[in-house]
């Protein structure tokens, strides 16, 4: 639609007046570009209101039956948008101050009318009129491509967000494939991570921030070979070397993701430790992100009660002895109690409702672990990673 403005051809004036005022105009403005109609009665004037369209009302003073003031004053109501010109007879500052007060006056003019006068004052009611609708209209367009571009805007966010979505859920399915050893496992650590989040107190979009953040943790393993990655024995030096590139790698498979900028962090951060001797930064305490900080506590969770080809699941007792014997170390003091707080049959429950699996009656028939050691290994390093030289 165009946006440009011109005044419209024809402003259609109705002038309420004695017969003096009425021939005045009839006389000087036949010619003017105005559409004039006339009314000798305010009840007349009224009717015309209310049959057709006027953009200026000129109300003569010297009408019987009400004042120009009232008259205008009641136009005001019926019709708000019409302009409205007053004609007066003497110049007495109370009558005038009343006009503008009462009747919203848009123009004064007094007798005797003068040509100049009156065509300057109709001249500029009609552009003013015409300015105001023109004004009127582009704010409403404005606004209602404004509203538009905002939905469409917040249409494309959610189909991009979509997409992206679908796009990474794909990759971390395939990657969970390529590692049939951990299968399941990027999302139950980020339905764990939820779980955790929610009993620090987070919410909102910093909740939804952190699961996606820790179901992408091994994003960058795509980027490890199958040699070191399916490697079923210990790993070399150099494979270990490898094998601690992925958090970067998933960092930068991410980059350009505007959306998921928080959660790209959370990948880079997700092997560091709470006393910095983790990697790849060494970062230490609340240098690193609280979703990573939160990741660490639900992967050794996940890797503590879940089968591995060398070992069977640790029943949930043995992995929360665990987790609190590594609280100060390995994790977050705060962000342990946190996920203590949380009843042992809900991370059951979140379990079973992913995979479709009766957890209680496994770990009923699972054999009983033999005792940790004395110094036993983190197990979220162990477990998740391949085993260091």
């Amino acid at each position: 639609m165009a946006m440009g403005f011109s005044l419209p051809k024809l402003t259609k004036i109705l002038v309420a007046g004695d017969e003096a005022t009425r021939r005045f105009f009839a006389e000087n403005f036949k010619e003017s570009g105005f559409e004039i109609h006339f009314s000798d009665s305010y009840i007349g004037a009224i009717q015309h209101l209310e049959d057709g369209l006027f953009q200026i009302i000129v109300a003569d003073d010297g009408i019987e039956g009400m004042s120009g003031i009232q008259f205008l004053e009641r136009c005001k109501t019926f019709a708000p948008d019409i302009l409205r010109v007053l004609i007066v007879r003497n110049g007495d500052t109370k009558v005038l101050l009343d006009a503008i007060n009462r009747g919203g006056i848009f123009k004064i003019l007094m007798h005797p009318l003068d040509v100049k006068e009156v065509s300057a004052a109709l001249s500029d009611a009609s552009v003013h009129y015409w300015t105001e609708k023109e004004h009127e209209r582009l704010s409403n367009l404005i606004k209602e491509q404004n509203t538009e571009l905002v939905v469409r805007t917040l249409n494309l966010d959610k189909e991009i967000y979509e997409r992206t979505s679908s796009l990474l859920n794909g990759l971390v399915a395939a990657l969970d494939l390529r590692d049939s050893d951990t299968r399941w496992h990027s999302k139950r650590v980020s339905l764990y991570s939820r779980r955790i989040a929610k009993a620090l107190g987070i919410k909102g979009e910093e909740l939804n921030q952190i699961e996606r953040g820790a179901l992408l943790h091994d994003i960058g393993k795509i980027g490890i070979k199958d040699a070191v990655l399916l490697k079923p024995g210990r790993l070399t030096k150099e494979e270990w070397e490898e094998m601690k590139k992925h958090p970067e790698m998933g960092y930068r498979l991410l980059e350009g993701s505007d959306f998921l900028e928080h959660e790209r962090i959370i990948v880079l951060h997700h092997q560091e430790r709470y006393d910095g001797k983790g990697y790849p930064q060494g970062l230490k305490g609340k240098e690193i992100d609280i979703g990573a900080r939160i990741f660490t506590i639900a992967d050794t969770f996940d890797a503590m009660t879940s089968d591995r080809p060398y070992r069977k699941s640790l029943p949930f007792k043995i992995a929360r002895e665990e987790i609190i014997r590594c609280s100060g170390t390995q994790f977050d003091p705060r962000i342990v109690e946190a996920f203590l707080a949380v009843p042992p049959n809900e991370w059951r429950e979140i379990r079973e409702k992913l995979e479709g699996r009766d957890i209680n009656q496994e770990l009923a028939n699972s054999p009983k672990p033999p005792p940790l050691t004395q110094n036993p290994i983190p197990v979220s390093v162990q477990d998740t990673e391949k085993p260091k030289v």
